[in-house]
């Protein structure tokens, strides 16, 4: 009998704990009045001044939203197509050289040399052919080309 007992005392102290800790955490990811997020800040509802909150394209400065011509990039992509083949094979043969145990920092070091060589030659070309370029603004590659 007190073993019946102790047994149901158990599951439903175990229960009551579950419950309580999911309507804390429920309370924690909850916006309560006043709150807009879990950071609780402003946010993007009420801008702090220049460059903070939403901005319009125009806005943003020169070169944000950049009309680009298809036909430019479609040459871009079929121009560019093996390089990205290629920064493909690299980073494939990086996983393969981090994965050895010990790993040879020399191999690792001209494979990374040759990756950033790569995506600067890519941004380059970009350059020259009058696209946008760069780590921020660049183009999607496997967006617009399809890859």
């Amino acid at each position: 009998m007190f073993r019946k007992l102790s047994k149901t005392l158990a599951v439903l102290s175990t229960v009551g704990i579950l419950a309580v800790g999911a309507s804390f955490a429920q309370n924690e990811t909850t916006p309560q009045p006043g709150q807009i997020g879990p950071g609780y800040g402003p946010m993007h509802h009420e801008p702090m001044g220049p460059g903070y909150g939403p901005m319009h394209h125009e806005q943003r400065g020169p070169g944000y939203r950049i009309k680009v011509d298809p036909q430019k990039v479609q040459a871009y992509c079929k121009e560019v197509q093996p390089l990205w083949q290629k920064m493909w094979q690299i980073r494939k043969e990086l996983r393969e050289l981090w994965s050895k145990n010990p790993p040879d920092w020399s191999a690792i070091e001209k494979k990374e040399e040759e990756l950033v060589k790569l995506r600067l030659e890519m941004r380059k070309k970009a350059y020259e052919m009058g696209l946008p370029f760069g780590p921020k603004n660049g183009l999607r590659l496997r967006r617009i080309c399809g890859w």
